[in-house]
């Protein structure tokens, strides 16, 4: 039984420090974006001219649409602003402290064991890793330079985005809740248990 015990607490030693890293990492992300988020809110124009080349064009036919050409890998100061973006970052900090919240009740409940602790943990990693890709390509659609896209499809990238994020952020806290009350019931269950046991 000891034996069993040891193993359990060295399985949620070792996820707990591997949450934490995850965490840490996904808090330096949060506070990228939160310092982006204030630079948005100041506004800026920075327009980067010019489309770096590699090789020797020796045509004069692309010099002809180099204006067009540059203007595809500049980002449209009103598309930066775009109020989903901030929605986004929001959505992405709030979900990490959701994760935070609900992982811990799980573990505190005394309710799963282990490998139902380390199939939560698995869920809400892949979850909050697809996040992060999400965020990564949304800072490529808004980032002068990254992407050659029309204003149109930068717009409809940054809505896709922002479906799929209100998606993961909706599934998060559906699951969180779902695996809570779960957990409220085994608890309920194991005390009417224990009652019974004391009366008879």
């Amino acid at each position: 039984m000891k034996r069993v015990v040891m193993i359990s607490v060295f399985i949620l030693v070792g996820s707990c420090v591997f949450c934490q890293n995850k965490i840490t990492v996904m808090l330096e992300q949060i506070a990228k974006y939160e310092a982006y988020l204030t630079y948005l809110k100041k506004g800026y124009d920075i327009v980067n001219k010019g489309l770096t080349l590699i090789g020797d064009i020796k045509h004069g036919d692309f010099s002809l649409h180099k204006d067009y050409f540059n203007s595809l890998n500049q980002v449209n100061p009103k598309i930066k602003v775009d109020v989903k973006i901030a929605a986004m970052i929001a959505m992405q900090a709030e979900m990490l402290s959701g994760y935070q919240a609900y992982y811990s009740r799980f573990q505190a409940a005394g309710v799963f064991t282990g490998q139902q602790i380390n199939y939560l943990y698995r869920v809400f990693s892949a979850l909050l890793d697809d996040v992060a890709e999400d965020m990564t390509e949304l800072t490529n659609v808004i980032t002068d330079g990254q992407l050659q896209m029309k204003d149109d499809e930068r717009i409809n990238r940054i809505d896709q985005l922002y479906s799929g994020m209100t998606s993961k952020y909706n599934f998060l806290y559906a699951f969180g809740d779902q695996v809570q009350l779960q957990g409220l019931q085994r608890q309920k269950e194991l005390q009417e248990t224990l009652h019974l046991q004391k009366m008879y």
